[in-house]
């Protein structure tokens, strides 16, 4: 065998490959049955919850780091949500180089349509799949992921 096919079987391949076909097929049921149910991509209902955890609005640039979207992405997603009514954008009376994202009365009455059915499928695709002990260690163990790798101390 060669030497790239033995670093080709390495287990950690296999484990993250794992990890990324679970997530794409969860991510890929959960959003077409929101879009069915509710009429809002993936994207545009974290948006959506995003600024309304956030109390009602949030700065653009806070939002992109939430969503892991670039400026320009994060601007097309609030256009997009604005153009349906359930977004706005407004400039910050501080700071001109701040937009905030602030979600509509619409909006608001949309997100929490979605949410109970949204709730349903996050059960049986997601969190009813795992035991609480299960579901606890892959949260606790996906929200340290989601951190980046500490630089080495010089």
């Amino acid at each position: 065998m060669s030497e790239c096919s033995n670093l080709c079987e390495d287990p950690r391949i296999h484990q993250f490959g794992v990890a990324l076909e679970a997530m794409g097929r969860i991510t890929r049921v959960l959003a077409d049955r929101l879009k069915q149910d509710s009429g809002l991509s993936m994207s545009e209902f974290e948006g959506l919850l995003r600024v309304e955890r956030s109390g009602g609005y949030v700065a653009m640039g806070e939002l992109a780091s939430q969503l892991t979207l670039t400026s320009g992405g994060v601007t097309r997603l609030i256009d997009r949500l604005a153009s349906m009514g359930l977004m706005e954008r407004k400039p910050c009376t501080d700071d001109r180089r701040v937009q905030w994202a602030v979600i509509t009365d619409e909006g608001r009455a949309r997100l929490h349509a979605a949410v109970a059915p949204h709730l349903e499928d996050l059960s049986a695709e997601w969190s009813g799949r795992m035991s609480p002990d299960e579901l606890s260690i892959v949260t606790e163990v996906m929200d340290r992921l989601r951190d980046p790798v500490p630089e080495p101390a010089a």
